[in-house]
């Protein structure tokens, strides 16, 4: 009796250790493979991620744990592995073409291998409809799964960081279809738009050096220091020069960085972004430029174009999308930029007829400078940056300080009004 029960008590904890095995299995999943298709005009890029783990299950070579030696030691075989599996198919059941560009490490938690190849259709076949047969790792290993999904897709308006995923495959979808026929020019046209409106939207430090530019257009240029309110006209006038130099300057390295015809760094570009700020909010304080602002916005203007520039440089667009895209995006970014001017200018305007402008206008510069000075020592030298969570808060209820300042403004006036009535003689 002794003996039987203690088989069945060595039955039990073997089973109970099989399930203890299996649940801790469950909760930490395996890695699965990403595979993200960019559309271009003539044909469809693809970036694969390969969990190194699940790779040297599903393909039958001894890999291996890390990335580094598995591209080092594995890398060709690699991508003719990788080219056998993938089968793209036209509409009328022609091949693709498959060409594997690179195989590179990305040294993670999960090791990956990325893997860089591009998919081209027959000749006279749509790039947007095909079939897409797929097998890597899952055709030996059924329980891998792969995670497809679109990251660019201009004639769609996928132009944004947000994939959509199209489908998950295995061993049992190993072929999907897939239809992103129903683009147009206009999508694309309208997602770069939208996409330079949002640039100007998000960017703070564009929108605090437009605040910088504002702060002194109403006042009229006295020998040391700002003087008296100019007029609406007047004021208007000197903006509409100012921000139409900045236009030219940014629209001129907006082209030439997106067509690469220009390269800087991405670091010196942003220092140097800090420090036009910077120098623009002393110039609210006191005339620096004295009479020259319209020349110097456009030099500013000519770096804050570079920075606009990477932000389409990273889609990899064809020459004619690219061109198509600066265009949209440029006009993005004006309007967004008219759309600020346009409510803030008639605040500053209605402000600058009352004695509280002076103070408005120094609290304004001041929080510019601090700013712009704290993005400087960010960029440049690394420093911590307590100030810019504080202006990105702010920046986040411009809507509420933009109507707080509509109040003051228009209280400031009937202020000043009943004021000098009062002194008026009866």
């Amino acid at each position: 009796m002794r003996t039987s029960g203690s088989k069945s008590l060595g039955r039990l904890l073997a089973v109970l250790s099989f399930m203890l095995a299996a649940t801790l299995a469950w909760s930490h999943p395996m890695p699965k493979t990403a595979v993200m298709l960019k559309f271009r005009n003539d044909r469809i890029d693809a970036e694969l991620l390969l969990p190194v783990v699940e790779l040297k299950l599903g393909w039958d070579k001894p890999l291996p744990d890390d990335a580094e030696h598995t591209v080092s030691e594995y890398g060709l075989e690699l991508k003719s592995y990788v080219a056998d599996h993938i089968r793209p198919v036209a509409p009328d059941g022609e091949p693709w073409s498959v060409v594997v560009h690179s195989v590179t490490p990305v040294p993670d938690t999960f090791p990956d291998v990325r893997v860089d190849l591009s998919m081209i259709p027959p000749k006279g076949q749509p790039v947007d409809r095909l079939t897409f047969n797929y097998d890597v790792i899952f055709h030996h290993l059924i329980t891998h799964e792969a995670i497809i999904s679109v990251v660019g897709d201009w004639r769609n308006g996928l132009i944004s960081d947000k994939p959509v995923v199209l489908a998950t495959m295995w061993d049992r979808t190993r072929s999907i279809e897939i239809d992103r026929s129903g683009g147009s020019w206009f999508r694309g046209f309208a997602a770069t738009f939208r996409l330079g409106m949002r640039h100007i939207a998000e960017g703070t430090d564009h929108l605090l050096f437009l605040l910088a530019l504002l702060l002194p257009a109403p006042l009229a240029l006295g020998t040391k220091k700002w003087g008296e309110f100019v007029g609406a006209k007047v004021a208007i006038r000197k903006i509409v020069k100012v921000v139409s130099a900045f236009t030219v300057g940014h629209s001129i390295t907006l082209l030439f960085g997106a067509l690469q015809w220009v390269r800087v760094p991405e670091a010196p570009i942003e220092a140097a972004i800090a420090l036009s700020i910077f120098v623009s909010a002393i110039h609210a304080f006191v005339p620096v430029f004295r009479g020259r602002e319209m020349f110097v916005a456009g030099g500013f203007g000519l770096v804050h174009g570079l920075a606009f520039a990477a932000t389409l440089n990273g889609f990899g667009f064809d020459a004619l999308t690219l061109v198509t895209s600066i265009f949209s995006f440029n006009l993005g970014i004006e309007t967004f930029q008219l759309f600020v001017i346009g409510l803030a200018m008639p605040i500053f305007i209605l402000l600058a007829r009352t004695r509280f402008y002076r103070f408005f206008r120094g609290v304004g510069a001041t929080v510019t400078a601090i700013a712009s000075a704290t993005w400087f020592g960010e960029r440049v030298f690394g420093w911590s940056n307590p100030v810019s969570p504080v202006v990105e808060r702010a920046a986040a209820h411009a809507t509420w300080v933009l109507v707080s300042l509509l109040v003051v403004a228009v209280a400031a006036n009937l202020f000043e009004r009943s004021r000098r009535s009062a002194l008026e003689p009866a």
